[in-house]
């Protein structure tokens, strides 16, 4: 396992670990901070894409939070964070595709919920 460095100043608590399904999590905590906060980073960006369809891994991270069984409203997800004073956002680089979000600390478990 990966050996985590951190500052001596820094107060807050870290945790990484291995879920059964290889995927790797950080976890922080920090219990003066006014927000929760969750990230997702893909090993698979827009150098992926089969030809000639450029563009795929872009329009995908587009339509990952238009909806699903659970949540089916369109903006189930976007309305959620902005109704609980946050914000989401997600980007595509060339190896990777990274989706995030931040949102009071009480709609952080409805939050993740959606996300995940």
């Amino acid at each position: 396992m990966t050996e985590l460095i951190v500052s001596k100043s820094d107060k807050r608590e870290y945790k990484l670990i291995t879920l059964p399904n290889k995927l790797q999590a950080l976890l922080i905590s920090d219990p003066e901070a006014d927000k929760s906060a969750a990230a997702l980073d893909v090993n698979v960006g827009c150098a992926l894409d089969p030809a000639p369809l450029f563009g795929t891994a872009h329009f995908l991270e587009h339509m990952l939070f238009q909806g699903n069984e659970k949540y089916p409203g369109e903006n189930d997800y976007s309305e959620y964070i902005k109704n609980n004073g946050g914000y989401s956002n997600a980007n595509t680089w060339l190896e990777n595709t990274n989706f995030h979000f931040e949102c009071s600390n009480e709609g952080y478990e409805g939050a993740l919920d959606i996300f995940s």
